[in-house]
C-alpha cells in the first residue's frame, strides 16, 4: 500500500508538471514563429546562435573555480546591463505604479488624502508597497532612480536566494546556473525601471522559502512565516504559499520511508502559519491605530479578479464593461452579490468555461511577455525593429527555461523531497490563473521556480554527456593498453 501511495503521489506531480511545461513549450514556440518578430530564416539563425551562446556561457560557469570571482563577474555584468538599460530606457511611472508612487510622495508629506481614492478603498493591500516606497523617498528623496536601483539590488537578491535554495541539495554549478539565468532573464531586465511591487514581494517570499527548507528549528519556521507575511503585504500571494506549505508537508509525510507522526509534520508548518497571521494582525492593527489605513491590508472587492478572470470576451483580462457594471454598486455586500451573480452566470456553460481556461492559459503563459511594454511606458520611444528583437530574445530565453524545466521533471532526483514545494508552487500558481484575471507580467513571481527546475534539467543533460565522453575516453585508453600489451606479448614470442 505504501509503495502504491508513493508511486501515485509522484505520478500525479509528474503528469501535472509535464502537462504544464509541454503546453507552455509548444505554444510558446508557436507564438514566437507566428509573431512576425523576425523572418523565419532570420529567426532560425538567431535561435541557433542564441542557444549556442547560452550553452557556452553555462559551460564557462563550470570553469570558474573561485566563487568570489564568479559572483563578481556575473553580478557586475548584470548590474552594468541594467544601468545601461536605465540610461537608454528611462522608464517613467505609469498606470497603477504611478498611482502608488504618487501616494508614497504624499505620505512623506503627511498628506493621507489618497486613502479616500477608490483605488485604495477597494484594494488597501496596495498600501504596503506605498509605505515601503514612502520610507525610501523619506530617506533618499524623490528621485525615481533610487527606487529603480533598489529594483536592481532586489533582483540580485532574488538570484542569490534562488542560488541558495537549489544548493541545499544540488551541486555548486546548479546554483550558479540559477543565479546567472535569474540575473539575465530579459523580462526582469525590461522591468528594472518599473516601480513594481513584484521585485520586493518575490524576494521576501523566496527568502521565506529558503529559511523554511534550510532549518527545522521552530524559530526559523516562525521567521519564514513573518517574511511570508511581509511579502504578502507587498503583493497578496501569501495564501497560495500557505496552502502550498501545508500540501508540501503532507506530501513529505506520504513519501517519507519511516512515515513519522503526521502531527510532527504539520507542527512545522503550523509554526510558520501562526507567525504569518500574527504578523499580519500586528501590522494591520498598527496601520489602523495610526490612521495610515482605514482597513486591514486586504482586498475589499473580492469578486473582481474572478469576474475578470471568467470574462470570455477579454479572455480573462481587464474589462472596462465589467468595471462599469460593478461600479453601479458601492463596495460591500451589494457589489459582492453582483460579482457572485456574474461569476455564477459565467460558469454555467461548462464547455465554454473549459475553452476559456485553455485560451487563458495560452495567453498567460505562452503569449508575448508584456514586460517590455511596461518597461518603456509612454515616455520611451524605440523603433519597431528594436522592439521585435527584444521580444524575440525574451521568447527564446523563456523557451529555453521551460524546455529544460520539462527535462528536469523526468530527471528529478527522488531524494530531494524539498523540491516538491517548488512543484506545488508551480502547479498552484498555474491553476489559480485558470480562474482569476491574467496578465503575462504575472509570470514574474513564478519564474525563479521555473529557473531552478531549468538548472536541474540542464545540469542533468550536461553531466550525462560529460559522463559519456569520459567513458568513451576510458574505453579508448583501455583499448590502447590492451593493444599495447598484446603487441608486447607478440614480440616476446617472436
Amino acid at each position: 500500500m505504501k509503495k502504491f501511495m508513493n508511486g501515485f503521489v509522484k505520478g500525479v506531480y509528474t503528469v501535472l508538471l509535464v502537462s504544464i511545461f509541454a503546453f507552455i513549450t509548444y505554444y510558446s514556440i508557436s507564438n514566437l514563429v507566428t509573431g512576425n518578430y523576425l523572418s523565419n530564416s532570420k529567426l532560425m539563425i538567431v535561435a541557433i546562435v542564441f542557444y549556442i551562446l547560452i550553452i557556452l556561457a553555462l559551460v564557462l560557469l563550470t570553469k570558474i573555480t573561485s566563487k568570489k570571482i564568479f559572483f563578481m563577474i556575473v553580478t557586475g555584468m548584470a548590474i552594468l546591463v541594467r544601468i545601461g538599460w536605465l540610461i537608454k530606457v528611462p522608464t517613467a511611472p505609469s498606470s497603477d505604479f504611478q498611482m502608488m508612487h504618487h501616494a508614497a510622495i504624499l505620505a512623506t508629506q503627511g498628506d493621507l488624502s489618497f486613502l479616500k481614492e477608490s483605488y485604495f478603498q477597494s484594494w488597501p493591500y496596495q498600501l504596503g508597497f506605498v509605505y515601503f516606497q514612502a520610507l525610501i523617498i523619506k530617506i533618499f528623496g524623490q528621485n525615481v532612480l533610487i527606487l529603480q536601483i533598489i529594483n536592481i539590488l532586489l533582483n540580485c537578491g532574488i538570484a542569490f536566494v534562488g542560488y541558495k535554495i537549489i544548493n541545499l541539495h544540488f551541486k555548486e554549478i546548479t546554483g550558479r546556473i540559477v543565479y546567472t539565468l535569474l540575473l539575465f532573464y530579459p523580462a526582469y531586465i525590461y522591468m528594472t525601471g518599473v516601480l513594481t511591487n513584484q521585485f520586493l514581494a518575490t524576494f521576501l517570499i523566496y527568502l521565506a522559502i529558503y529559511l523554511y527548507l534550510k532549518h527545522d528549528q521552530l524559530w526559523v519556521k516562525a521567521t519564514a512565516g513573518v517574511l511570508l507575511a511581509l511579502g504578502n503585504m507587498m503583493r497578496p500571494l501569501g495564501i497560495l504559499l500557505i496552502i502550498a506549505l501545508v500540501c508540501f508537508e503532507i506530501t513529505k509525510w506520504l513519501l517519507a520511508p519511516d512515515r513519522e507522526n503526521i502531527l510532527k509534520s504539520l507542527g512545522r508548518v503550523t509554526t510558520s502559519v501562526l507567525a504569518y497571521f500574527l504578523m499580519l494582525f500586528l501590522v494591520n492593527s498598527a496601520l489602523q491605530v495610526t490612521h495610515l489605513s482605514e482597513y486591514p491590508l486586504e482586498n475589499r472587492n473580492p469578486t473582481w479578479k474572478f469576474v475578470l478572470g471568467l470574462n470570455d470576451e477579454t479572455v480573462g483580462s481587464y474589462s472596462a464593461t465589467d468595471l462599469s457594471l460593478m461600479n453601479r454598486y458601492p463596495l460591500g455586500a451589494k457589489r459582492d452579490k453582483m460579482g457572485k451573480e456574474i461569476i455564477k452566470e459565467r460558469i454555467q456553460d461548462k464547455p465554454k468555461l473549459v475553452n476559456l481556461m485553455f485560451n487563458k492559459s495560452k495567453k498567460m503563459w505562452t503569449a508575448r511577455d508584456d514586460a517590455l511594454m511596461w518597461g518603456m511606458a509612454d515616455n520611451v520611444k524605440l523603433s519597431l525593429k528594436i522592439k521585435n528583437w527584444l521580444n524575440a530574445v525574451q521568447f527564446l530565453f523563456y523557451i529555453f527555461i521551460v524546455a529544460n524545466a520539462l527535462l528536469a521533471v523526468f530527471k528529478w532526483r527522488e531524494t530531494w523531497t524539498d523540491g516538491y514545494l517548488l512543484k506545488l508552487m508551480i502547479i498552484g500558481y498555474f491553476m489559480v490563473h485558470l480562474l482569476i484575471e491574467i496578465q503575462s507580467r504575472y509570470r514574474f513571481f513564478i519564474v525563479p521556480a521555473f529557473i531552478m527546475l531549468t538548472a536541474i534539467g540542464w545540469v542533468t543533460v550536461y553531466e550525462k554527456i560529460h559522463s559519456r565522453q569520459a567513458n568513451d575516453k576510458k574505453t579508448l585508453k583501455e583499448d590502447i593498453v590492451i593493444r599495447s600489451v598484446s603487441y608486447t606479448h607478440l614480440r616476446a614470442h617472436e
